[in-house]
Parts: structure tokens; sequence; C-alpha cells
């Protein structure tokens, strides 16, 4: 009885303690000086009559016009890597980073960029040591999870706002790998390319977009994503991305799947066209067959099965259930290959 009591008292004791010692306050402070502010400069060309002007009148004009945007970056190596948007550095002839900790700038080189999952890794030299913000596991997150968010709204630098992790693997219209968490910690523009954080101050996601409709509803990249897409980028300078080789379209509208119609038995990607000599061509898949699964987990929509090809790596084999009219249902198993770049090909949003 006597044990009992004292491990009672030791567990309170623990609890008390880490609530008084836990506040939001602590994650914003260990995390701030990771988060950066993200400053570009874009010249755009100017009208090209002027150059008659120039010809016939002497003198000259000014050649360029300069469009400044601003957004947010984390750091994620002590060397001076920095993960962030594309769409907050498109186009930019100059990338400048502040710095939360030092107030001091630097001007950042781009290591490459991913344009389909909106994600840009940079790379700066300093000489003053950084901080560097861990980064979590998007995977084991949970709906209703604390999620907090930091960055540059409207340029008010380092803002912290706080909410839940409100769904997962929402598909917006951003691309054909939209797989975002949806949060209502409040986003806006000038949070793109910062991070949102667990309870544990690690970045399980990049905040991205917003909802057009409003309502406080913001959407971040999960970190598992976006560690691929980084390891790519360092490894290769480009993302490397496996195939199949099938074009696909799905059999059932988007108010069919909402309504979970696949409790009735009725759902996969139909193989509308197949690539020649790609995998799904050698190894037998047919135009017309039903794919329901990949790798054993069920295939619902093309999103569905975009997503589950990204998470897996060029040279991996992958099992496929197909159903086939006149046969039923039949297993193949096939070796993922890198998208080729070098031919024409369809649509990439039906393309696996």
């Amino acid at each position: 009885m006597y044990k009992i009591l004292c491990s009672v008292l030791w567990l309170w004791a623990t609890a008390s303690s880490a609530k008084t010692f836990f506040s939001y306050a602590d994650i914003a402070e260990q995390a701030i000086p990771g988060v950066v502010n993200i400053r570009t400069k874009s010249y755009v060309r100017r009208d090209p009559h002027l150059d008659l002007y120039e010809f016939f009148m002497g003198g000259k004009l000014p050649r360029q016009e300069s469009t400044v945007s601003l957004g947010s970056g984390v750091i994620i190596t002590q060397d001076g890597q920095i993960i962030t948007n594309y769409h907050v550095i498109k186009d930019a002839s100059r990338i400048d980073i502040l710095f939360a900790n030092s107030k001091k700038l630097a001007q950042a080189d781009v290591i490459g960029v991913d344009r389909k999952t909106d994600l840009a890794l940079l790379k700066v030299n300093v000489s003053w040591p950084l901080t560097v913000l861990t980064l979590g596991d998007s995977k084991s997150l949970r709906v209703g999870d604390i999620a907090i968010a930091i960055g540059n709204p409207f340029g008010y630098s380092h803002t912290v706002t706080q909410g839940i992790i409100s769904a997962k693997g929402r598909v917006i219209g951003a691309g054909p790998y939209d797989n975002f968490l949806q949060t209502d910690a409040t986003i806006h523009p000038g949070n793109s390319g910062g991070p949102l954080l667990d309870l544990r101050g690690r970045v399980i996601g990049i905040n991205t977009a917003v909802s057009r409709r409003g309502g406080g509803i913001g959407f971040a990249i999960p970190i598992n994503l976006a560690k691929k897409i980084v390891a790519d980028l360092n490894r290769h300078g480009k993302v490397r991305r496996p195939w199949v080789g099938i074009v696909g379209k799905n059999i059932l509208s988007d108010n069919d799947l909402d309504q979970g119609v696949e409790q009735s038995g009725i759902y996969g990607v139909i193989i509308a066209n197949l690539i020649v000599d790609a995998p799904a061509h050698q190894a037998g898949v047919r135009i017309g067959d039903l794919l329901m699964q990949f790798d054993h987990k069920k295939v619902f929509d093309v999103h569905a099965l975009q997503r589950h090809l990204s998470q897996r790596q060029i040279g991996d084999q992958v099992h496929l259930r197909l159903y086939r009219r006149g046969q039923g249902y039949l297993n193949v198993k096939l070796v993922l290959e890198e998208v080729p770049r070098s031919r024409d090909l369809p649509d990439e949003a039906d393309l696996f």
C-alpha cells in the first residue's frame, strides 16, 4: 500500500510540475530563431518599344522594374539549408533572408525547386550559428492534435498562432500531389513557407495556402513529403518520381466518394491508357482493367493512387490488384521506374 501511495504521489508531482513548466511560449521561444523572413525581388522586362525611343532619342532609360514579395522559411541544417514554398521564390532574381535572432540579412541561392508540390530548397552562407528546427513525423498526426504556426503574415515578422489539425489528406486542387494537412491555426499571406509545429516544437508541415472561402482554414504540406523532396533535391538536384506508366480515370464522382461508397465494393481507377514498355505494360496490365489496390492499399480515386505512389521509391517492387472483365480479380507485381523526361506523355494530372 505504501509503495502504491508513493507511486501516485510521484506521478501527481511530475504532472503538476509539467503543467507549471509548459506553455506555448516555450515552444515559440525555441522555434522562432529557426524561422526566417524571406524577401524576394523580381525584375520584369519593360516595354520593348522603349528600345526604339532610346535608339532615336539617345540616352538610357531604366531597363527593368522591381517587385518585392514576402514569405517565410524553415532552417533545416546547420550549414544553412532553408525550406520554403516554391511560389514564395518563383521568378525571383534576388532572395534575401532575414534572421530573427541576429536581425541580419543574407542572400540565398536556390538548390532546387519542385513545382508539383510547391516546395523549394535554399542555401545561405553565414558566419554566425543557426538555429535548426527538428523535422517531425506527419504520418503519426491525428485529427485534433494541437498545431502552432509561425510566419510573417502581411509582413508582421515571426507571428505565432495556434489551433489544431482539422483534417488530413485534403485535396484542394493545387496539383497532382495534393495531400494537405488542414488546420485552423491562423495563416495569412506571408505565412507561406513557414512551419506548422507540434507540441514538442517539431515541424510537422510547411504552411502553404488558405481557403479561398475564408473561415480561417489553412493548409500545410506534410513534412514527410517535404523530407522526401529535400532528399531528392540534395542528391540529384531534382525530384525523381516513380511511375507505373498508366493513364487513370476515376469511376466514381466526388459526391460518390464523399458518401463512402467503397462499402458497396465498387471503387477503383480505370486504366484508360497504357504507356508502351512502361512497368504496367510489361507486367501485363491492360486498358480497361480496374485498379483497386496499390501495394495492398485501396485505391478510391486518382489522388489516392498518386499519394500511394509518391511514398514509394524508384526500384521498389509493388503489388497491384486488378479487376478484369471476364477474368475476375488479378494480382500483378511490377518494379517502379523513374518517369522518363525525353518523350511525349499524356497530361500529367492523369499519368501515374
